[in-house]
């Protein structure tokens, strides 16, 4: 059994021996209540490279006081943290499976070490209202730290630290209200809030920790410095999609998508800005992969939002209430399948070696040559490869079509080539956005940026036509009317008609 809350804190750094400041009338905090002093006992853990710490992430076992048990903390600020709960296990040296599924993505797939034992001599003083009701928790701790890699000194390090936590479900504003208030107090005993706030960080002090050893940002105004700031930006809304798709969250699946291709652009697009070596091509691939997947699942996202209704009102009406639950219940049968698919390959190596290579290039960025130019060079040489690419592909997606194999066969084969053109039109307008038109002519990213809008429409109306067909076919061997399936059929193939208009169009001003 887990539980999860919300943890709002303050820490303050102060020295051994001072007295804590008079509280009483700070916020609501009417009297205190000092209660018996008590031992903690915390093992923290970690991967060898201490993917956790750089992700902001600890994991502890701890014994003693209310809550002994394994938790897991998720820093969103230096004083708010999402807090999980897991039951105390016997097995001291092995962390149990579930709190290692939880932490599956930040730990990058990779086993748990113990890492840092901290032992804490903690009182607590309740901070109670005028009706008596708690306001929050001090908690006056005396730490001593004890690393446990190889290379820990032999005298483990010691500090004193107050902690003050609101208690549960208190607004944040009131809650760092009250804490701007105690700032006050504590500064008048020459106390103030802890330049580090973990216990984790000030116990790994000199530790040899891989994942922490960061590189110098690139030069300003080259061409590595926007990809890595874009890859930062991008890397954090995967890691969130990641979490709520694990968590069975309301994840918005067509952003998800976006994000994937974006990255699947600057690894694809700009390959020659990062190292030429095996790891970097899989992460390529991987990122390539992840895109497609999720863009299955956007677009199957979208038909079950848009294929069960007729563009206009008069022809929704024609559409009978049977029809549009079968189409409704089918389109979602096809999401449920398509997000499957997403969640097992974020389960998946490539997908491991694809954040590790996301790692690499925002934390430790170690761009080439190539990209150590202007966006606007950089852009003529992706320009160069781009362009004919889409070109070639919207081409083979608008041909004629090849009349000697069967109508089926024809049908699937237009329906992969539109998909490879939309997947590189819409990639290569990515790739466009992260240099953005300073660095592209103008005209270009507009056309690149229409083809891949058209390509997304006659997309969706080719899987749209797929799937009413498919269900008409059953609809009418089990004797029901197909009049409905034919009035969303048309709306379809007018779509589709028109984006192929559009695509031989915007083929001739690619």
């Amino acid at each position: 059994m887990t539980d999860t809350h919300l943890e709002i804190e303050r820490t303050y750094d102060m020295p051994e021996g001072d007295a804590l400041p008079d509280l009483i009338g700070v916020g609501s905090i009417a009297r205190t209540e000092h209660q018996e002093q008590f031992e903690l006992d915390a093992t923290y853990w970690d991967t060898e490279r201490y993917d956790l710490v750089a992700s902001r992430v600890t994991v502890r076992r701890r014994t003693g006081g209310p809550d002994a048990g394994w938790h897991i903390k998720r820093a969103a600020s230096d004083t708010v943290r999402h807090e999980q709960h897991f039951p105390l296990t016997d097995d001291a040296d092995t962390v149990p499976d579930e709190v290692l599924g939880a932490l599956f993505t930040e730990r990058r797939g990779r086993g748990l070490r113990p890492v840092v034992r901290i032992t804490t001599t903690r009182a607590v003083t309740r901070l109670l209202d005028e009706d008596d009701d708690q306001v929050a928790e001090l908690a006056d701790d005396r730490v001593v730290a004890r690393r446990l890699d190889d290379q820990a000194p032999a005298t483990p390090r010691t500090w004193r630290e107050v902690e003050v936590e609101t208690v549960e479900g208190v607004d944040e504003q009131v809650a760092h209200e009250l804490f701007a208030a105690l700032d006050g107090r504590f500064a008048d005993i020459g106390a103030h809030p802890a330049a580090v706030t973990s216990k984790l960080a000030r116990g790994l002090e000199g530790a040899p920790a891989a994942r922490l050893r960061t590189a110098e940002k690139p030069e300003k105004h080259t061409a590595a410095r926007a990809l890595t700031k874009r890859l930062r930006k991008l890397r954090a809304a995967l890691l969130a999609a990641d979490a709520e798709l694990r968590t069975g969250g309301d994840v918005d699946l067509r952003a998800t998508a976006r994000t994937a291709l974006d990255i699947a652009a600057v690894l694809g697009s700009y390959r020659p800005a990062f190292p030429a070596t095996p790891a970097a091509d899989r992460a390529a691939e991987a990122a390539d992969a992840l895109a497609a997947v999720t863009a299955r699942a956007a677009l199957a996202d979208y038909l079950v939002e848009r294929l069960p209704y007729a563009s206009t009102p008069a022809q929704d009406l024609l559409v009978d209430a049977m029809t549009r639950e079968r189409v409704l219940a089918a389109t979602r049968e096809r999401r449920a399948v398509a997000v499957g698919e997403v969640t097992a390959f974020l389960d998946s190596e490539p997908y491991l070696e694809l954040l590790d290579a996301l790692d690499d290039a925002v934390e430790r960025p170690a761009p080439t040559a190539w990209v150590l130019r202007s966006p606007k060079h950089v852009a003529q040489d992706v320009s160069a490869v781009e362009k004919p690419r889409v070109r070639e592909l919207v081409r083979n997606a608008v041909g004629d079509d090849d009349e000697s194999v069967g109508l089926v066969d024809r049908e699937a084969a237009d329906r992969a080539a539109t998909e490879e053109a939309w997947r590189a039109a819409t990639r290569a307008r990515a790739a466009m956005d992260v240099l953005g038109d300073d660095a592209f002519p103008h005209a270009l990213w507009k056309r690149i940026g229409d083809a891949a809008d058209v390509l997304t429409e006659r997309v969706r109306s080719l899987h749209a036509l797929d799937v009413l067909r498919v269900h008409s076919g059953i609809a009418e061997r089990g004797g029901e009317g197909t009049f409905g399936y034919g009035v969303l059929a048309g709306d379809r193939v007018r779509l589709a008609e028109d984006s192929y208009d559009q695509a031989v169009h915007a083929l001739n001003r690619v």
